[in-house]
């Protein structure tokens, strides 16, 4: 009697084909696939969307703002008259 007949003979569970290697292989790689999608690619997400501010361009721009807004209360100081109330009629 060859193999094959005898897993046709026995259909309770002796008739099961154990996944080749390949199939585990597939498995195991959309698995790797599935936790690095949920734990690691937020994260690259993350920094690769904040990039400016992990590397100083908004401190930098924020401080070119605030120079531009002193500037700007500067010239509007200096061209602002005094006014005085005259007391005595």
């Amino acid at each position: 009697m060859s193999d094959q007949s005898i897993i046709q003979k026995n259909p309770f569970g002796l008739n099961i084909a154990l996944p080749g290697k390949k199939d585990v292989e597939e498995v195991t790689k959309a698995a790797r696939q599935e936790i690095e999608s949920i734990t690691v690619n937020p994260f690259v997400e993350y920094f690769e969307e904040n990039d400016k501010v992990f590397s100083g361009e908004v401190a930098s721009e924020i401080r070119k703002y605030q120079a531009q807004m002193y500037t700007l209360g500067q010239v509007m100081r200096e061209g602002q008259t005094t006014v005085t109330f005259n007391t005595k009629m």
